[in-house]
């Protein structure tokens, strides 16, 4: 049975207005599927922020609860949005798809969301804490509080996420509880792990092979002490490929200081080993003399340590002539990236900057079209994922790798 206290039935009952009275609604029917017994108050929620994924239907329902006076109850930030409202042009994205941003963003602006339009919010904005309740929604993100940083939160997605941020609570089902946290699933890293792309590859091909939401994997890495951006990129992947909320580092998150730790004591289900061949044959490199049209650092958006590691890559070096480089952040690291000095020598190298969106959901398709793109290199294996998706041709590399190959030979177009 579900217990809803005072407050809750009066929320649901419409005593505090249109907007709670829809949001609980939607609530108890989650907390009624997932056979919750009572609801768990969040300090924090994440809504999705992108007209792509909200539809008309979803812009229509915003601007409605904004009339209505919605107002959010705890502090919530916009994930990333679907274009660069500023360089939207420079990609062939059409102004009506700028202008629904625009509409989106002022009514969640208007409930009182923190208009942040990031996915790693967790870095820049609104750090987690170890068993802290939280309603997100960027599965990258949610990824990351759970396996990181011991932080709850289920994927509150679309409407979910936004009727969290107006009454607080969610139900209390999946990940929030201790039962759903465990391991079932070992992989062992037979191959050292060394940077973002080894650290993407790896999640990408765990995802791929457990393919389920509430299957948590446990990764066994010898000697991995990886970085805060290693783990995020893996976070991502895992997410994408599949699906994964939760998962643990053996020895490096904060619930796995050992496997026993990681499983519970139980014997997990089954136990995998991965090698290099493993992950180079999953994500194959870029075909020998293959000048990309395209090197994309974004899914998710680079911290100011990944941007300052590309600048230190490519020195007094530009961008290729018949390649681009392309780079996503968000609006915070764009403006520490210009405080330091780093954005005027990422511009003087042609390095394009999009800030506020990831690359994959800025109208890909429009985009491949705009820039008469075909081949693609990043070292983000979720992006790789994506894109397969609009026709791009796209390759595997590491930073260091993607930054040499975007300062290679010169095509002699501009």
């Amino acid at each position: 049975m579900l217990t809803l206290s005072a407050a809750q039935q009066a929320m649901l009952q419409g005593d505090r207005g249109e907007p709670l009275r829809w949001a609980m609604a939607q609530q108890v029917q989650v907390a009624q599927f997932f056979g919750s017994t009572h609801f768990i108050a969040v300090d924090s929620a994440q809504v999705g922020a992108e007209v792509g994924m909200m539809g008309q239907i979803g812009l229509e329902l915003v601007e409605r609860l904004a009339s209505q006076g919605a107002r959010f109850q705890v502090p919530t930030v916009t994930a990333a949005c679907s274009v660069d409202i500023n360089r939207a042009g420079q990609y062939g994205v059409a102004q009506a798809q700028v202008e629904q941003e625009h509409r989106l963003h002022r009514a969640l602006r208007q409930m009182g969301c923190i208009d942040s339009a990031t996915c790693i919010n967790y870095q820049t904005v609104s750090p987690p804490r170890f068993r802290q309740h939280l309603a997100w929604g960027d599965t990258g993100a949610v990824a990351f509080a759970n396996g990181v940083v011991g932080a709850r939160s289920n994927y509150e997605a679309g409407p979910a996420s936004i009727a969290a941020a107006l009454t607080g609570v969610v139900p209390a089902y999946g990940f929030h509880l201790d039962e759903h946290r465990h391991a079932t699933r070992v992989f062992e890293a037979l191959t050292p792990l060394s940077g973002i792309a080894d650290w993407s590859a790896m999640g990408a091909y765990i995802g791929q092979a457990v393919a389920d939401y509430w299957t948590v994997p446990a990764l066994i890495a010898p000697g991995a002490n990886p970085s805060i951006d290693e783990l995020k990129h893996f976070s991502a992947a895992a997410a994408s490929f599949g699906s994964i909320a939760m998962f643990h580092v053996v020895g490096c998150t904060p619930e796995a200081r050992t496997l026993q730790d990681a499983c519970a004591g139980q014997t997990p289900n089954e136990r995998q080993q991965v090698q290099r061949k493993d992950l180079d044959s999953a994500f194959p490199g870029l075909p020998p003399g293959v000048q990309p049209d395209l090197v994309v650092f974004s899914a998710p958006q680079l911290s100011l340590y990944e941007v300052a590691d590309i600048v230190n890559l490519m020195g007094s070096r530009r961008v290729a002539k018949g390649t681009r480089m392309i780079i996503t952040v968000n609006a915070q690291v764009e403006a520490e990236l210009g405080r330091v000095g780093l954005l005027a020598a990422l511009e003087e190298a042609g390095v394009e900057i999009l800030s506020g969106t990831c690359f994959y959901v800025m109208a890909p398709a429009v985009v491949k079209l705009a820039l008469n793109a075909r081949t693609l290199l990043t070292p983000s294996t979720k992006l790789l994922n994506i894109l397969r998706g609009v026709s791009y041709e796209v390759a595997w590399a590491s930073v260091a790798q993607c930054v040499e190959v975007a300062v290679g030979a010169d095509r002699g177009q501009p």
